[in-house]
């Protein structure tokens, strides 16, 4: 049985046709028009649909939509997305449905790398864990006895918006403090123009490849992250008791520059018993996981649209 997942963004949209053990047998990378025109992206969303059926060699069951966005409590409408600026207010997965002919179900990006690092990545057969992605922002999903956390309002495991200062820098959610206000784009850039002036325009891969080199000022950058990080995933370890830390997105590519000095911070913030088996650990499926969550989240829909995902 072949899925589709679809990874909507700002400025790319990445498709895949997958199959059931994860592979995926064809892949689209094009640019995305959802910051622009609702309309014109489901019916962008339709030609992808189709162009991937006509790779498959069997019936297609559903497709599977990754938002990076806030969605309503049954991911039936989005209601905020920053960088897809067309899509809030739309019952997407709906409208998708109609004009594919298949059944269609939709979810956060986070959720869904969460749930395919869990599938097919690096929490397989784990049933405890929680998982990150560093890049623009920081997002986060929390998988407990292999049941994702959804909250009350379908908001659970925002790991980016546990406030880790009383008064710390307003974040883009409007709250004051929160991790992603240190060390998403804007507060690690922050960082770089206060404490290392002399690099302050250089993004990521070019400090990655300056630390690597023993570059003092690019260790300590990341050493920052590291750290700040480590505060904020001390709460989810101290509230979850994970058995994994599974961190992805463009900064986790440093590995570990970034891991070892998070390691040694949460080792001061956890429970002991807690911390003593807790793995951290690079995700593995990069940045095609929201696809490969989508198909997941499809297949899953056939037959249980309505209960908890269960991973493992």
């Amino acid at each position: 049985m072949n899925t589709i997942g679809i990874d909507i963004g700002g400025t790319r949209i990445k498709a895949g046709l997958v199959n059931e053990s994860g592979e995926i047998l064809y892949r689209i990378n094009e640019p995305s028009l959802v910051a622009v025109d609702y309309r014109q992206s489901v019916e962008h969303f339709k030609t992808i649909v189709q162009t991937l059926q006509n790779q498959a060699e069997s019936n297609v069951t559903g497709v599977g939509l990754s938002v990076a966005g806030l969605m309503d409590r049954d991911c039936s409408r989005i209601i905020a997305a920053p960088n897809c600026h067309a899509l809030p207010g739309h019952t997407l997965p709906a409208d998708v449905s109609r004009v594919v002919g298949l059944p269609t179900v939709m979810d956060n990006d986070c959720n869904l790398m969460a749930i395919a690092e869990g599938g097919y990545g690096a929490a397989v057969n784990c049933r405890h864990y929680v998982a990150i992605t560093l890049g623009t922002g920081v997002g986060g999903a929390i998988i407990s006895d292999g049941v994702l956390i959804r909250g009350a309002n379908g908001g659970g495991g925002e790991l980016g918006h546990i406030p880790i200062s009383i008064d710390g820098p307003v974040c883009g959610c409007g709250a004051i403090g929160c991790l992603e206000a240190y060390i998403g784009k804007e507060g690690t850039a922050r960082y770089q123009r206060e404490n290392h002036p002399h690099i302050a325009d250089l993004g990521m891969i070019a400090l990655n490849k300056l630390a690597l080199g023993g570059d003092t000022a690019a260790i300590d950058i990341f050493r920052y992250v590291g750290e700040k990080l480590a505060v904020g995933l001390a709460t989810a370890v101290n509230i979850f008791n994970p058995e994994l830390l599974v961190i992805g997105g463009g900064v986790a590519e440093a590995g570990e520059l970034l891991f070892e000095p998070c390691r040694a911070e949460l080792k001061r913030r956890c429970f002991p018993s807690y911390y003593s088996d807790l793995q951290l650990i690079h995700a593995k499926l990069g940045n095609w996981a929201g696809v490969i969550g989508g198909a997941m989240i499809a297949r899953k829909a056939t037959s249980e649209i309505n209960n908890p995902l269960i991973i493992n």
